[in-house]
């Protein structure tokens, strides 16, 4: 008895898609790690099962096409064998896939910086850099972008490089702290008379935590790399106090000290209280004084229209909730210097309109 003889067809060519794309392209194929691709042979109305093979390991699929995720690097053998309806096996066609490493993206260490400075960021890993968000960097698309954060805060910067091969990395994050800003006061400007002992007092204003003061000029100070230097001095000056943090951040501030040759209690002639804030108020100015015991101001009449201790207050003008004309005043003012003495003045200023 004859057995009839089975015929088998050629299976066709292994070809690949990407699986958003409808183009097929021939083997071999060159992917990135990462990729997902899909692999067929044949049409699918074929009544046909297939076993597919990576590298000799049988794949669970039986179908006429395969999808992989290429999640490791190196070259890879793609084997398929048609086994048809009627009993024929096809031949073993192959395809090699060459998987291309990721890059590794590297953003740099973490940094913290003072405000109002600028950092370089220093990327590496890769041969095209994208760096986001771009806010505040001098170039988003180059390795080592310069940051100018004008916030004070954490920040963070994502880094994903591409190589050579339009392969990309995963993103690697930078995080920048920028400390608030410091700040400190040196104090208000003050008269003093001449030789007299100035206690001088530097104030973190933010709590910034300084570390360091210095003080210039030295002149007249009992130690300068201080907070609170005693100041005595024979001349006018103005000092420039600059602090640091553990942080090397910097702040700085300056006072004026004006000196006069005895203590004394100053009042200008005339003031102008028309709030252009120039000389808009009538006060006071200590030289050498202690205590101030009080500063009064009368109107022709003799009405005590103003009155104080406190030297940083003055009068603007303003009497029972009413402007005054232009006219003379008289004031009085009595304090005690720093070595004990009452000294008390007298005289009149112009109120101008």
């Amino acid at each position: 008895m004859f057995k009839r003889p089975r015929y088998c067809i050629a299976l066709g060519m292994l070809v690949f898609s990407l699986t958003q794309a409808m183009a097929q392209v021939a083997m071999p194929d060159t992917v990135c790690v990462g990729t997902i691709r899909l692999y067929h042979v044949n049409d699918p109305t074929i009544p046909s099962t297939y076993t597919w093979k990576i590298n000799g390991v049988t794949q669970t699929t039986t179908q006429n096409e395969i999808s992989i995720t290429w999640n490791t690097a190196g070259l890879f053998l793609i084997t398929v064998q048609e086994h048809s309806a009627n009993g024929c096996d096809g031949d073993i066609r192959s395809g090699s896939v060459y998987v291309i490493p990721q890059p590794a993206a590297n953003a740099g260490p973490d940094a913290t910086i003072c405000f109002g400075t600028s950092i370089r960021l220093n990327g590496s890993g890769g041969t095209v850099y994208q760096w986001s968000p771009a806010t505040y960097l001098s170039d988003p698309g180059v390795s080592n972008p310069m940051a100018n954060i004008p916030v004070a805060g954490i920040h963070k910067y994502y880094l994903m490089v591409s190589s050579g091969n339009s392969c990309k990395s995963l993103t690697d994050t930078v995080v920048i702290t920028v400390l608030p800003p410091a700040k400190v006061f040196a104090g208000n400007d003050t008269s003093v008379a001449i030789n007299q002992p100035l206690q001088l007092n530097a104030i973190d204003m933010n709590n910034s935590e300084f570390i360091n003061y210095s003080w210039s000029p030295s002149l007249g100070l009992s130690n300068p790399s201080i907070n609170n230097p005693v100041s005595i001095l024979d001349r006018s000056i103005t000092y420039i106090v600059v602090a640091r943090t553990r942080d090397g951040c910097e702040a700085r501030d300056d006072i004026n000290i004006k000196v006069f040759q005895q203590p004394e209690l100053y009042v200008p002639t005339g003031f102008t209280p028309n709030g252009d804030g120039l000389n808009d108020v009538l006060k006071v100015i200590p030289a050498g004084i202690r205590e101030l015991k009080y500063f009064n101001i009368y109107n022709r009449w003799g009405e005590l229209v103003f009155s104080t201790s406190n030297p940083a207050i003055g009068w603007n003008g303003v009497y029972k909730g009413q402007k005054q004309d232009g006219d003379v005043f008289v004031w009085t003012a009595e304090g005690i210097d720093y070595n004990g003495n009452i000294i008390k003045r007298k005289g009149t200023a112009v109120l101008i309109r």
